[in-house]
């Protein structure tokens, strides 16, 4: 498992704390073939007490895919899968609401290299979701604390090493926009004054997901 807090920004911008994870997973009371876990995570930068409670759902064959059901073993897989579901507009910020479904399928499992695989981004995907994540996760949540900018639960939501993640980092560097020592870095008062940009991303993350699921706060 990672070290808390789970903070972390979506590739569409939304800046989010995985606040709780119900473990262990159990059996679906629905009696289908699949395994649940609750949770809830928090949007950081917004409203405050907006929020998602999710049903994180695991289909018998990703189960017997991992292997193991553990927290050590599939944290960091629920992750991003709430993440993914975010940028897919399917999760609805609330400050009260019913349970929201998260499927983690077969789709974010690769059964030739036996292996999580989510897909793999450009890399000016990924370097937008650095810059995003040491401007809320170090300026803001982080009150200016390095961040580290090849999070192995990052490495696999953009199906990217951790050399590639400090090369894309590396040009951000150079670019004035963080200050990176190895793999921590945070942000310059170039990257700060993006600030309108980051939170029209994260309004315009947050807005697609209550238009696509006909939920208001």
């Amino acid at each position: 498992m990672s070290n808390r807090p789970l903070h972390f920004v979506t590739l569409s911008g939304v800046p989010i704390f995985v606040s709780e994870l119900k473990w262990p997973f159990h059996a679906s009371n629905s009696g289908a073939d699949w395994f649940v876990l609750h949770g809830r995570a928090e949007l950081l930068g917004g409203e405050e007490g907006m929020h998602i409670e999710v049903a994180v759902g695991m289909t018998q064959t990703m189960k017997d895919a991992l292997g193991s059901l553990e927290p050590e073993h599939a944290e960091g897989l629920v992750v991003n899968s709430i993440r993914k579901t975010i940028d897919n507009g399917q999760l609805a910020f609330v400050k009260s609401g019913k349970l929201q479904p998260v499927h983690v399928t077969s789709r974010f499992y690769s059964f030739v290299t036996k292996q999580i695989q989510f897909p793999a981004q450009a890399d000016q995907d990924v370097l937008e979701l650095i810059k995003r994540r040491v401007f809320w996760l170090s300026a803001k949540a982080g009150k200016g604390a390095p961040v580290n900018v090849t999070h192995v639960y990052d490495c696999q939501y953009v199906n990217s090493s951790r050399e590639k993640m400090l090369e894309l980092a590396g040009q951000l560097a150079k670019q004035g926009l963080i200050r990176l020592e190895s793999e921590f870095a945070t942000a310059t008062d170039a990257l700060i004054k993006e600030e309108p940009a980051m939170l029209a991303a994260m309004h315009k993350g947050v807005e697609a997901g209550q238009a696509a699921t006909k939920i208001t706060a």
